[in-house]
């Protein structure tokens, strides 16, 4: 094979393995990106219910302590209604002193309902900030995953078709160099890399001088001593 039309060939080359690279970074990141925003989904679901669950919580507490206010109020009544008939000091006493009492537990319950009340609104705004934070997450969520989900369509078809044109363009080489391609491809994402400043692309090894300037000028073939990666000039296109 002529020595340009290899070389050209190289190039070209070089320049589909940096598009199957760009495809397969594209559909990593999307893999990761995609179980990160299920799993900050899943965070904002956890978050909003547990705010719901603290909001029943207070809620039932709420109630039991509005039954138990209840309960203290007929128990009340009942010994107002018994202190009118009595007319032992002692018994009279007794019961004053209980009334006395709960009228203290009925103070303290009251104070208590006031304060659950209190918790109970400010559950409720938080369990609400909660679910709005959850769907307005899920909405940029699904969003970004169907815009994603598009993308990688994209990504995999195009890494399908540049993996069929590298096969057609190693079939093309000769013998031994397509050897020594399928053999880096099996080591590296790129067996053919551009010259960076008179280095390899892939390793950043340093040629020789005149090895960097023949890569620079594509005047030949060069292959890293470090690394072994075939080394090219940049595309003049």
């Amino acid at each position: 094979m002529d020595p340009e039309v290899m070389l050209n060939l190289m190039v070209e080359l070089a320049g589909l393995e940096e598009e199957l690279a760009a495809a397969t970074a594209t559909l990593v990141h999307h893999s990761r990106r995609d179980l990160h925003l299920r799993q900050l989904q899943d965070e904002y679901e956890a978050d909003a219910a547990q705010a719901v669950a603290k909001g029943r919580d207070a809620a039932v507490s709420l109630r039991g302590t509005e039954v138990r206010i209840q309960d203290i109020e007929a128990a009340l009544a009942h010994k107002r209604d018994q202190v009118v008939g009595i007319s032992d000091r002692r018994q009279y006493k007794a019961l004053q002193a209980e009334i006395k009492a709960l009228e203290k537990e009925l103070d303290r319950q009251e104070t208590e309902a006031i304060e659950l009340m209190d918790d109970v609104g400010r559950r409720d705004r938080q369990a609400g900030q909660a679910k709005g934070e959850r769907d307005t997450q899920e909405d940029r969520g699904s969003e970004e995953l169907a815009r994603m989900a598009e993308e990688t369509n994209r990504a995999r078809a195009a890494e399908q078709e540049i993996i069929s044109e590298i096969d057609r363009l190693i079939g093309m080489l000769p013998d031994k160099i397509a050897r020594h391609a399928i053999r880096l491809r099996t080591q590296y994402p790129q067996a053919v890399v551009r010259v960076q400043e008179g280095a390899c692309g892939g390793c950043f090894s340093r040629f020789p001088a005149q090895q960097g300037i023949d890569a620079e000028k594509g005047k030949a073939l060069v292959r890293c001593p470090s690394c072994a990666r075939f080394v090219v000039h940049k595309s003049w296109k």
